[in-house]
């Protein structure tokens, strides 16, 4: 059985139970299925972090990457119900769209963690044991107020565009952050368009540059929207015109940072390893009946800029 929850004045409360203290492999380790959206960028890194530090904490990963795909997701989640693994972590595709595959693990008694991505309330609470994500508003406060010191000081109103992950619910959430933080200035928003996967969203951002050559501020609100955004700039000769400005971090967008001619001048970005910690210590609970504590598990969100150089020179040097 998945730990106890109680209702009580409206609230879901976690109660830690024993029921999941177990080691199925024959060998005592402790087996987690774990599925990644995309395969490159931020899971990998993710990815890197568990097999670094999961084989001394008695935990091995059966790991699959469902390419942001839900169909692949289904069978995924649907095969780790099969086989009995011990906990599921996965970053679902779908906020509603994954509801079936995560209830048949439930029905499976495997309890499950998102990282990264979850479904939609109330179905995140009833469905997971915990959700290791970050401050998500609060990565599009820090992105937004970056761009609004950038544009301080301008005497008419500025162009602003929008490379969007918001079919996520987590990037509705930046989004929110970001329009919060630019309120109070003289913004025109001229195109937001949707541009998470760098293929896909840099002819998106080729576009919105051609149809809007005068936009002043680029805003990606992941990493590959980083990079495509930039490819975009320099495609269209709009370098030292165009800044771009977004919430992610890898090691192409570190290099992207300090690269001349300037295109990318600031990222809030979210701690993959972090997250490889945070569902390790989440497991480990799990596994030995201890509860995980509070249902969100936030982890930091680290802030890269040309005004520190020496931070994206030392962040890089740590992933290369």
């Amino acid at each position: 059985m998945r730990f106890a929850r109680i209702a009580a004045a409206a609230a879901v409360v976690v109660v830690a139970g024993g029921c999941h203290a177990t080691n199925s492999g024959a060998d005592g380790t402790y087996t987690v299925g774990v599925t990644t959206l995309f395969p490159t960028g931020t899971f990998s890194e993710f990815v890197d972090r568990l097999n670094e530090i999961g084989p001394a904490q008695g935990i091995s990963f059966d790991i699959a990457d469902i390419n942001n795909d839900v169909g692949k997701e289904h069978e995924v989640l649907s095969a780790f119900a099969t086989k009995g693994v011990d906990l599921v972590a996965t970053s679902v595709a779908s906020a509603t769209g994954s509801a079936a595959a995560i209830r048949r693990l439930d029905n499976a008694d495997v309890p499950v963690v998102c990282y990264n991505t979850c479904l939609a309330p109330p179905l995140d609470e009833q469905l997971t044991e915990a959700f290791v994500t970050n401050d998500q508003k609060g990565l599009g406060t820090s992105t937004g107020r970056a761009v609004a010191a950038h544009l301080e000081g301008r005497h008419k109103p500025a162009k602003v565009a929008y490379l969007t992950c918001e079919t996520y619910d987590v990037c509705k959430a930046r989004r929110a952050g970001l329009d919060e933080a630019l309120s109070g200035l003289d913004v025109q928003t001229v195109s937001a368009q949707e541009g998470y996967v760098v293929d896909a969203a840099t002819p998106v951002a080729t576009a919105m540059l051609a149809a809007h050559p005068d936009i002043d501020v680029l805003i990606a609100e992941n990493e590959d929207g980083i990079v495509a955004a930039a490819k975009a700039v320099e495609a269209r000769g709009l370098q030292g015109r165009v800044a771009v400005f977004g919430i992610g971090m890898n090691p192409t967008v570190a290099q992207l940072l300090l690269a001349e001619p300037a295109v990318v001048e600031h990222t809030t970005g979210q701690d993959a390893a972090a997250w490889a910690d945070e569902v390790v210590a989440v497991a480990i609970a799990t596994r030995d009946g201890t509860g995980a504590g509070d249902y969100l598990h936030f982890t930091p969100s680290p802030e890269f800029s040309r005004d520190n150089l020496a931070a994206v020179k030392q962040y890089l040097a740590a992933h290369q």
